[in-house]
């Protein structure tokens, strides 16, 4: 069931919040709600947070060990 809601906020959070909503494909409406749900009963972040398959695909992709050497080979083929 929804509920109507008033807010106060400043302007450049609106218009920062509208483009975000925007660009994803949801109302500003929508993002607030979706914050509001990732709320634990403490006002905690909750434990179980949905995760897009998208995100989900990038999960642990920098896990592995890490050989800065490499990168900066990389860094430097790639710029000069």
């Amino acid at each position: 069931m929804n509920q109507k809601l008033t807010l106060s906020v400043d302007s450049v959070a609106v218009d920062r919040g509208k483009g975000f909503a925007a660009r994803n494909g949801t109302s500003l409406s929508g993002l607030v709600e979706s914050f509001l749900l990732f709320l634990g009963d403490e006002g905690e972040i909750a434990a179980e947070v949905p995760v897009s398959a998208k995100l989900q695909s990038l999960i642990g992709i920098g896990s592995g060990p890490f050989d800065e050497s490499d990168y900066r080979a990389h860094l430097e083929a790639r710029h000069g």
